[in-house]
């Protein structure tokens, strides 16, 4: 994995050093049905701030609205179906699925009630051919699961290590409301994809020409974000302060900061890279 080094962009002949390859990356498109009003209200609201990554065609709360969708076209990478729909049951809806030889053929979620163990073994031997998510369970794990089901190995991973360079900037005060903070999420990214070491000058290029703005901008975002994040003073942004021999309450340097962040990045994902 590469490492972060000076603040300068490397050049050879005059040449940028060629930007890393990030996979790419698509929606998810995922048909959801609840019995529930409750649920399906929940995932209304959940999928409108998560549509990057996962987008909800529709939110079914029959089967038959299920089997209509289908039958008029909709075609889901993930299928997420609640076990207790009705009119018609689970059961007979994926019995019918089964009979529409759709292509693509969707990966199919079952979603199941599980009060106790008896219910627990019960569910698994009806449902064994499908994936099963026992309830409870929060709407982040549940989108997780789509987007794992719907996406191939390079996509997932990019997932994952997106969810680790928000939880190590969230972890140093990073403000998730500022420009910087989805600079410096990308810039981290192309860090660790990169095959050789990258400088920071080098890397805020890369978010700068995918933003289609001035690398000054991306400089300028990063350095209010290190601002901010002083003002907070988490303990990982304060020790690193210390360990950068700056005090404590001190404002951190874009380099200083982002050398910190991949050290803590590279930690954190080094058992999955």
């Amino acid at each position: 994995m590469a490492v972060l080094l000076h603040e300068r962009p490397q050049t050879a002949g005059g040449k940028t050093r060629k930007t890393p390859n990030l996979p790419k990356t698509s929606a998810v498109v995922a048909l959801f049905a609840f019995s529930s009003r409750l649920d399906r209200d929940t995932m209304s609201l959940f999928a409108k701030t998560h549509s990057d990554e996962v987008r909800a065609a529709a939110i079914a709360a029959t089967g038959q609205e299920v089997l209509e969708l289908l039958h008029g076209g909709l075609r889901p990478n993930v299928l997420v179906l609640d076990a207790l729909l009705t009119k018609p049951g689970v059961t007979e809806v994926l019995q019918e699925i089964g009979t529409m030889q759709l292509d693509p053929e969707p990966a199919v979620l079952v979603l199941v009630p599980v009060p106790e163990e008896t219910a627990a073994r019960k569910a698994l031997r009806l449902f064994s051919q499908y994936q099963i998510m026992l309830r409870p369970y929060g709407m982040k794990n549940l989108f997780d699961e789509v987007y794992r089901m719907g996406t191939n190995e390079d996509e997932h991973q990019l997932y994952y290590l997106r969810q680790c360079c928000d939880d190590v900037l969230d972890a140093y005060g990073a403000p998730e409301t500022l420009s910087g903070y989805r600079y410096a999420e990308r810039m981290l990214l192309y860090a660790l994809y990169a095959d050789k070491p990258q400088q920071i000058g080098s890397l805020q290029q890369y978010v700068a020409a995918e933003e289609g703005i001035e690398i000054g901008t991306v400089t300028s975002a990063l350095n209010r974000m290190s601002a901010a994040m002083a003002k907070r003073g988490e303990e990982p942004y304060r020790t690193l302060c210390l360990r950068s021999g700056r005090p404590a309450d001190g404002v951190l340097s874009n380099g200083q900061l982002f050398k910190g962040l991949l050290k803590d990045l590279r930690d954190k994902t080094e058992q999955y890279l």
